[in-house]
């Protein structure tokens, strides 16, 4: 074995003399914070017999002060050459790069493998749960007030999406599994986490530590992407001649013209139209995609040149990443069905009535995912129900389930920031009875018929 220690002043003799000249120690230790080292190891030699010999050479004291960094210390090196490197560059090279954590303080030096470290993230602590249901079949079961669905029922053409998401449940698995990852003879403990305040404290080696810092601060940055989601929902009453909806084909993306009044071509912007047979009274074309040149005006200047437009509702909403956003617009109908009748011994008739509610209206689940480049793929879940017939709709008093028609739609799209879907094609056919009439003169018997029409809508 070859160890040669060498410092600026080249006196190759002192590591003779620091054995016998007591008188020179005091300095030594003083000028070793100052010196440059050079250290060539050809044969294998651990980590401790380097580390002794420096402290002998500078008269420093050790500490070891856990079995783990004891055990590293006997790791053997080989081939180790240091070039004019101060004493804690040599001390970051050969304890830090070993998996050891280190201090030199009042010339002592504590080496430890283990740390414990405690990390804050902030995040909430509740449990979200979802459920998007999509089918072609309406159940006739009602929903009691105060319950929740019955989800086992089974339905036919249905399609659906289960969401819970608890961040800290699994978290506990998740930072076990990076720290003892099987790099390192050491196996960890479980991570200490106290969800309400956010912090998670761990113990472990400097790379464990790093490690799991890695992973939070990735976290985090997932975690905390949010995205701002701008609806309109927008009603269109289409005349007899448009039964199969609106012709996209027509709506023009690129209204950014050139001196001639032709589109500019845009390579980013982009147009698809996405044919899908969702049901016989949707709309073939159901998903338009664009960006750049877009803008609401345009649209509903396209939409009123196919009939009469109104804009129903047009929220805004903020949601994080995998976090689903809910929006309704509509009215819950109340009702109340018999449920028991008792008769007591004084002819007395007891009824009981249970309240049950359903909704009337649009509703719009949303759910986002943003990538690192922020592309957002976006699932999308609209919903159209309404009265089959008028005359539930002016009821006051209702002792069953009125009937409904259901319009449901479900697809996933992927855009980028700033882009702009276009779901259509909830397609709903309404008839109606327009009288016209000319007032006074319509009431004359027989005659009055010249004065008043009346046209099917």
């Amino acid at each position: 074995m070859l160890l040669s220690i060498r410092t600026n002043f080249k006196i190759l003799c002192m590591v003779a003399l620091l054995s016998v000249n007591a008188m020179a120690d005091s300095k030594a230790h003083k000028s070793c914070d100052y010196r440059i080292f050079n250290i060539r190891v050809s044969d294998s030699v651990s980590i401790n017999e380097i580390v002794n010999q420096l402290s002998n050479m500078c008269n420093f004291s050790i500490a070891i002060k856990d079995p783990q960094a004891k055990s590293l210390l006997k790791t053997e090196l080989t081939g180790v050459n240091i070039k004019d490197m101060t004493l804690h560059e040599v001390f970051d090279l050969l304890l830090e790069e070993n998996n050891l954590n280190y201090t030199y303080q009042n010339n002592i030096l504590r080496i430890n493998a283990l740390e414990t470290k405690t990390f804050k993230l902030d995040y909430i602590t509740s449990i979200r749960q979802g459920t998007a249901i999509m089918n072609a079949s309406v159940s006739a079961t009602p929903i009691e007030e105060g319950s929740g669905r019955d989800l086992s029922v089974a339905s036919e053409n249905e399609i659906r999406v289960v969401e819970e998401f608890n961040f800290w449940e699994t978290l506990d698995a998740e930072i076990t599994a990076i720290m003892n990852n099987g790099l390192e003879d050491y196996s960890a403990p479980s991570p200490i986490i106290n969800h309400k305040a956010g912090l998670i404290t761990v113990t472990g080696t400097s790379s464990q530590l790093e490690r799991v810092s890695t992973y939070l601060d990735n976290l985090k940055n997932r975690l905390h992407k949010q995205v701002m989601i701008d609806v309109s929902v927008i009603s269109v009453v289409l005349d007899e001649s448009q039964t199969t909806g609106i012709d996209w084909s027509k709506f023009q993306l690129g209204i950014n013209l050139d001196q001639d009044g032709n589109p500019k071509p845009s390579s980013t912007a982009t147009f698809q139209n996405i044919r899908n047979d969702v049901s016989s009274n949707y709309s073939k074309n159901i998903n338009i995609v664009n960006s750049l040149t877009f803008t609401m005006e345009g649209l509903l200047d396209f939409l009123r040149s196919n009939g009469e437009t109104k804009v129903l509702s047009s929220p805004k909403v903020i949601t994080m990443n995998n976090q689903q956003a809910l929006i309704t617009v509509g009215d819950n109908i109340n009702y109340r069905i018999q449920e028991d009748t008792s008769t007591s011994d004084g002819d007395n008739i007891s009824v009981t009535y249970n309240n049950y509610s359903i909704f009337i209206g649009v509703l719009l689940n949303l759910l986002p995912e943003i990538s690192d480049e922020n592309e957002i793929m976006l699932r999308i879940n609209p919903s159209i129900s309404s009265f089959k017939y008028d005359e539930d709709d002016l009821k006051q008093d209702r002792f069953m389930a009125p009937d409904t028609t259901e319009k449901k739609l479900s697809t996933v799209a992927k855009v980028n920031s700033g882009d702009t879907i276009i779901l259509g094609g909830l397609i709903e056919n309404q008839n109606g009875v327009l009288n016209n009439s000319v007032p006074v003169l319509s009431e004359i018997p027989l005659l009055g018929n010249a004065f008043k029409s009346t046209k099917k809508t």
